[in-house]
């Protein structure tokens, strides 16, 4: 998937061959290799990269374009890195973006860290 956001960034195929090797890559722990069947280790140094990438499509454009124009008020995304925070003028915003949100992150096998305040 990673692969299909960074075509649609025209993104050159080069960039696209090394994030899918450095997906494919084994994890070492230990002193062991281990193989990485799937994502990427937390912590790891793609890890950056990869999150604001599909968090750039699959929340702040979705945000921008599709979010926003349906909400009775103001509304506001503030993103950094991989965390973020929505703000809205009215509770019931509030309400209909968190129960669309959870859906749009399933379309794309995300999901919310259920230990984190909503």
């Amino acid at each position: 998937m990673a692969a299909s956001f960074c075509q649609a960034s025209g993104w050159r195929p080069r960039i696209i061959c090394l994030i899918r090797r450095w997906l494919k890559a084994g994890i070492l722990e230990d002193g062991c290799l281990r193989e990485n069947t799937e994502g990427t280790p937390q912590g790891g140094s793609i890890s950056v990269l990869l999150s604001n990438l599909y968090l750039h499509y699959v929340l702040d454009l979705w945000f921008e374009r599709v979010v926003k124009p349906r909400m009775g008020g103001e509304a506001y995304l503030i993103r950094y890195l991989d965390d973020f925070v929505v703000c809205f003028q009215f509770r019931a915003d509030a309400v209909r973006f968190r129960e669309a949100l959870e859906k749009r992150l399933q379309k794309f096998l995300l999901r919310l860290e259920p230990t984190r305040p909503n």
